[in-house]
C-alpha cells in the first residue's frame, strides 16, 4: 500500500434548494407582502369608484348587468340579458330589460331587443310596467317602440292590451293607434287607440270607444 497517497477529502454538504423548506415559506411571505397591499388597494378604489360610475350609468342609460357581447355579423353586436337605466325628465329612475339585445354599427343609438320589458316607479311607490315579444329602444331620444302582445300594467290593477304601443321614458307616457282591450276594477274597456299620461297616473282612451262598468265599481276604485 501507497501510504504517500493521501486520503480523500469528506464530501462537501449539499445547500437545499433556494425554495425548498424553511426558505419557501421566507419567499411566500415576501411576495405577500408586496401583493396584498397592491390588493387593498384596489379593493379601495373599487368601493369608491363604483358608486360614481353605477350613476353614471342610470344617468346615461348605458347597458348593465350580466350582458354577454358577442359579434353575431360582422356589422352587428348582440347582448345576452341586457339592463338599461336611466332617469326621465322628472328624474324618476326607468328600467328597460330584455332577454336580447341587437345593435348596429350603422345606427348605434338604435337596440332592437327579444321579450323586452319596461317599468317606471314613482317617488310614492306607483309605477308603470310594459312587456312585449319585441321592441327597439332608441338611446338618445329615450324612446322604446314595442310590438307583438303588448300588456301595460297600472299598479293599481289596471291592464291594456294591444298588438303595437309607444313608451317615452323621458316623460313617462305610453300611446298606441291600434285597437286595445282593456280592464281593471271598474269594468273593461275596447277602443281604438290610447294614450297615457303623468307616468300612469292618466289613462285615456282614443277613437270609438265601448266601455262596460261593473257593479261596485267605485268602491273598487277606492281601495
Amino acid at each position: 500500500m501507497d501510504i504517500g497517497k493521501t486520503m480523500p477529502d469528506a464530501a462537501t454538504p449539499v445547500k437545499p434548494p433556494s425554495f425548498s423548506g424553511g426558505n419557501a415559506y421566507s419567499v411566500f411571505v415576501s411576495i405577500a407582502k408586496v401583493t396584498l397591499p397592491f390588493f387593498a388597494i384596489v379593493l379601495v378604489l373599487l368601493v369608491i369608484v363604483w358608486p360614481q360610475l353605477e350613476k353614471q350609468v342610470i344617468s346615461e342609460g348605458t347597458a348593465i348587468g350580466n350582458s354577454i357581447l358577442e359579434s353575431t355579423t360582422p356589422d352587428t353586436l348582440s347582448a345576452l340579458n341586457p339592463k338599461y337605466l336611466g332617469l326621465d325628465d322628472s328624474n324618476q329612475p326607468y328600467t328597460i330589460i330584455a332577454d336580447l339585445a341587437e345593435q348596429s354599427s350603422e345606427r348605434e343609438s338604435e337596440i332592437f331587443l327579444t321579450l323586452p320589458k319596461a317599468d317606471i316607479t314613482l317617488e310614492d311607490g306607483t309605477w308603470l310596467a310594459l312587456t312585449a315579444q319585441s321592441g327597439m329602444y332608441d338611446r338618445d331620444e329615450k324612446y322604446l317602440n314595442l310590438n307583438g302582445n303588448v300588456n301595460i300594467f297600472q299598479d293599481q290593477g289596471f291592464q291594456i292590451v294591444t298588438e303595437e304601443a309607444t313608451f317615452d321614458a323621458k316623460s313617462g307616457s305610453a300611446f298606441g293607434q291600434l285597437p286595445v282591450e282593456g280592464h281593471g276594477p271598474a269594468g273593461t274597456i275596447k277602443s281604438e287607440g290610447f294614450v297615457i299620461t303623468d307616468r300612469g297616473q292618466r289613462v285615456t282612451f282614443t277613437g270609438k270607444s265601448r266601455l262596460i262598468i261593473l257593479p261596485g265599481a267605485q268602491e273598487a276604485l277606492k281601495q
